[in-house]
C-alpha cells in the first residue's frame, strides 16, 4: 500500500533535481505553509477531532513543484453494555506531489501523483497518477483562474478485500483564487475523476485571514462523493475546518 507515496516522494524529488533555478529575484522561489486544527467536545457529548496539512511550493521560471500532507483524525465517546468508550471515528492521511512544466505564463503541462490512506471509509486506500494540460484563464495580483484536464490510472483497495484494483481515469480540474481586502483571500478547488468502476467529486473552499506576515486564520468546507460504495457506507464525506495557518517560508 506503501510503494505510492514511495513513488511520489522519488518523483518529486527528481523532479527538484531537474528544476531550472530562475534568474535571480528578489522573491524566493520557495514557499511553504502549516496548518493545525483541533475541535474537543466535552459534556452530553465528548467528541475531539485534529487535522493538520503542510504544503511546499517551489515555483520557479520554467517549473513548479508541489508537494501536500494533510491529516484528519475524530473520536467520539459511545456507550457499550453501559459503559462510555473513546472510539475512532475518523482516519484518514492524503499526499499530493504535482510538477509543471511551464510553455507559457498561463499554459503548462503536470504530472501529478497522489494517495489517500482512509480506514472508514469503502476504500482502504485510493492512488492516482495522472498527466495532462493546464490553462490559467486570469492570473494577476487580485484574481486567479484556471482549469486541467488529464488521464492517467487509478489504483484502489475496496474494505474487506485483499486484491487491489487498477483502471484508466480521466480528471478534471477547476482553480478560483480571488483577494478580498489586503489581508482576506477566498480560494475553491474543484476535481473530478471518472473511472469505469466509479467516479470521484471533490470541492474545496476555504477563506484565509492574515493575522500577521506569517500567521493566518482559516476556514475551510471539504466535500467529497464516491459513486460506488458498499452497502453500509455513505457516498458523501464532508468536514468542515478553522484551522491556524503557519507561513514558514
Amino acid at each position: 500500500m506503501k510503494h505510492l507515496v514511495y513513488t511520489a516522494l522519488l518523483f518529486g524529488s527528481s523532479m527538484a533535481v531537474l528544476a531550472e533555478e530562475g534568474s535571480a529575484a528578489e522573491e524566493s522561489p520557495w514557499k511553504g505553509k502549516a496548518e493545525l486544527g483541533v475541535v474537543n467536545s466535552n459534556g452530553n457529548t465528548n467528541t475531539s477531532s485534529s487535522n493538520g496539512k503542510l504544503n511546499l511550493v517551489y515555483d520557479a521560471e520554467v517549473w513548479k513543484q508541489e508537494f501536500r500532507l494533510e491529516t484528519y483524525k475524530a473520536e467520539s465517546e459511545v456507550e457499550e453494555n453501559g459503559v462510555d468508550v473513546l472510539k475512532k471515528t475518523a482516519d484518514r492521511t492524503y499526499f499530493f506531489s504535482k510538477t509543471d512544466y511551464k510553455f507559457s505564463s498561463k499554459s503548462y503541462a503536470y504530472a501529478l501523483l497522489d494517495y489517500a490512506d482512509e480506514n472508514f471509509t469503502a476504500y482502504d486506500y485510493i492512488g492516482n497518477f495522472s498527466i495532462g494540460f493546464g490553462r490559467s484563464f486570469i492570473k494577476d495580483k487580485e484574481t486567479e483562474f484556471g482549469g486541467e484536464i488529464g488521464y492517467g490510472l487509478r489504483r484502489y483497495q475496496e474494505k474487506f478485500q485483499f486484491i487491489a484494483e487498477e483502471e484508466e481515469v480521466a480528471r478534471l480540474a477547476g482553480n478560483y483564487r480571488q483577494k478580498i481586502s489586503s489581508n482576506a483571500n477566498f480560494q475553491q478547488e474543484l476535481v473530478a475523476e471518472f473511472g469505469k468502476d466509479f467516479d470521484v467529486y471533490k470541492s474545496v473552499t476555504a477563506l484565509t485571514v492574515n493575522i500577521n506576515s506569517s500567521m493566518a486564520l482559516s476556514v475551510g468546507y471539504e466535500v467529497q462523493h464516491t459513486t460506488e460504495v458498499e452497502e453500509g457506507f455513505e457516498k458523501t464525506d464532508s468536514k468542515t475546518t478553522v484551522n491556524l495557518v503557519y507561513n514558514f517560508l
